[in-house]
């Protein structure tokens, strides 16, 4: 394992913002028992000092509330800086403060302040999977298997029940019950001898993730929302303005449907383009009713303005790199159908279609509309 000496200047100290981190957590701990029934259970497991990742699932952001309030120490966190956040978010990031990551990007200054807090004894909070944008997905991205092979820091499981939509339902004095069940430490990482780093650090990051999913209750929803067989099928129909159907090019089929209809199927993700980057993409989030092909076109346009432009690894880092290009190649696709529409004088109907199956067994689900985003509260 590398080592810096004991005299290295770190980019970030630790603990730093003390006092506003204390008043969270004393506050915490007192106004969310009334809002929210919480159980928390493992408290045992808990080391007396880092350094230390704190790793838990991630399907909204009370996960995070939770890791502040009622683990011992001051945790410091990893959160995501490539896209603005929602005002009650930026406002408590601003207080607390966290480490801003530019998803999808390898950038040597926010993980040098990470390992620069595990270094110091400090703890890091981190939620592998990344977002909540992908329903039912596991996949943990190696930055939490990087880190503690790099700082020998061990791993502490923690996971979260209950959360998505809890602070909805707690402002509509429901008091929802939220569940938080601390692991036992694992040991750090460790490269064993003849194995690729690579492989070996994915590997990691995935026993990681299932330590904590296997604290979960078999039938808390966190654990069972899984989907299988997930399949993208995609209709295309152009009606002249007399209601008759009419032909376009072949040269104008769209090639990347599986991409594209995925996209268009991920509430959390069109979600951010409307909101968080204030784009004009209503027409892609209502396809069932959204006829104007110009509409189509200007909506698709926006998107790929910010893809091409502003950060071109929005979708790459959510979906992988080939699916992410994939899917700009699929808007690109559909923005020149749309087009054509448009000089053609014709209406566009785009139907995206999704084949999938619960993991708890039963029929096929088929699923035309695309949804809204439940929210990440």
């Amino acid at each position: 394992m590398p080592s810096d000496g004991p005299n290295r200047e770190y980019t970030l100290r630790y603990p730093r913002r003390i006092v506003a981190r204390g008043i969270v957590k004393g506050l915490g701990r007192l106004v969310l028992p009334i809002a929210f029934r919480i159980q928390v259970s493992g408290r045992e497991n808990f080391p007396r000092r880092g350094p230390l990742l704190v790793v838990g699932n991630h399907t909204a952001a009370m996960e995070a509330v939770l890791m502040a309030v009622y683990t011992p120490w001051q945790v410091e966190f990893l959160g995501t800086g490539d896209i603005p956040q929602e005002l009650v978010t930026e406002m408590a990031g601003r207080f607390l403060g966290y480490i801003h990551i530019r998803r999808g990007r390898m950038e040597r200054g926010p993980m040098t302040q990470a390992l620069g807090v595990l270094k110091q004894g400090g703890v890091l909070g981190v939620f592998p999977e990344g977002g909540i944008w992908e329903p039912g997905a596991r996949r943990p991205h190696a930055g939490v298997a990087w880190l503690s092979y790099r700082t020998g820091a061990p791993v502490l499981p923690i996971a979260f029940g209950g959360t998505p939509g809890a602070l909805g339902a707690a402002l509509r004095l429901e008091r929802p019950r939220m569940t938080m069940h601390v692991g036992q430490v694992m040991p750090a990482a460790s490269l064993p001898q003849g194995k690729a780093r690579k492989v070996y650090l994915e590997g990691f990051a995935e026993q990681v993730m299932d330590a904590v999913y296997a604290l979960l209750p078999p039938d808390d929803p966190a654990r069972q929302v899984q989907f299988l067989d997930e399949r993208f099928e995609l209709e295309l129909v152009v009606h002249e303005a007399d209601g008759a159907p009419l032909d376009f090019p072949a040269s104008l089929n769209i090639r990347h449907r599986h991409a594209l209809v995925k996209f268009l199927h991920r509430p959390a993700i069109l979600k951010i383009f409307r909101k968080n980057l204030d784009l004009p993409v209503e027409a892609l989030q209502d396809l069932a009713h959204e006829r104007d092909a110009g509409r189509i076109a200007d909506a698709t346009q926006a998107v790929l303005d910010y893809l091409e432009n502003e950060n071109p690894f929005l979708l790459t880092y959510r979906f992988g790199p080939k699916e992410g290009e994939a899917t700009q190649k699929g808007l690109q696709e559909l923005r020149a159908l749309a087009r054509w529409a448009v000089t053609s004088n014709a209406s566009l109907t785009v139907t995206p279609i999704r084949r999938y199956r619960k993991s708890d067994g039963g029929e096929e689900i088929v699923q035309v509309e695309q949804g809204t985003f439940e929210g990440w509260m």
